[in-house]
């Protein structure tokens, strides 16, 4: 009788429709576009040069730590 219970519950299981839609990102078809071509194509739209840690001002810098941050961070937080 349990095994019957089950049958019928995954018989009737319908498939998964997504509730939510997100803007700009449409699923490739079959047929025309595919995901490389618009990946490329996003990556060629929005280059911008990559700024490494030392070519920062000063004031976007990460802040030095000192000596008793450190042994909290090493200590686990507990000091």
């Amino acid at each position: 009788m349990f095994s019957r219970t089950i049958v019928r519950s995954v018989s009737t299981v319908k498939p998964h429709v997504p509730l939510i839609k997100f803007r700009g990102s449409k699923l490739p078809s079959s047929g025309g576009h595919s995901v490389e071509s618009q990946s490329s194509s996003k990556a060629s739209a929005s280059q911008r040069p990559i700024i490494e840690d030392y070519q920062l001002p000063q004031r976007y810098r990460r802040a030095r730590l000192d000596e008793a941050e450190i042994n909290a961070i090493n200590s686990g937080g507990a000091y």
